[in-house]
């Protein structure tokens, strides 16, 4: 882990008073706290975005071999 500073410009004074506060609770420094907010923030946003086809590839979905009007089923069924 690097002990280098680092500036960061518009920062919530509320927001870090709290972050703060909760850091000196928790008995670890704001730094330490902050690499671990932003970690936990990138690997976040790294998640895969889902793919609504591989759907399909799951099993147990039912899979016919020709085209299907689910919508014309569904309104059948429910409207007659």
């Amino acid at each position: 882990m690097a002990d280098d500073t680092l500036v960061v410009r518009k920062v919530d004074k509320t927001v870090y008073r709290k972050f703060k506060q909760k850091a000196v609770e928790e008995n670890t420094s704001v730094g330490r706290a902050i690499t671990e907010a932003m970690h936990a923030w990138t690997k976040r946003k790294q998640k895969k975005k889902l793919n609504p086809a591989a759907i399909l590839e799951l099993n147990g979905i039912i899979k016919t071999k020709g085209k299907v009007r689910w919508s014309e089923e569904i309104d059948k069924t429910l409207y007659g």
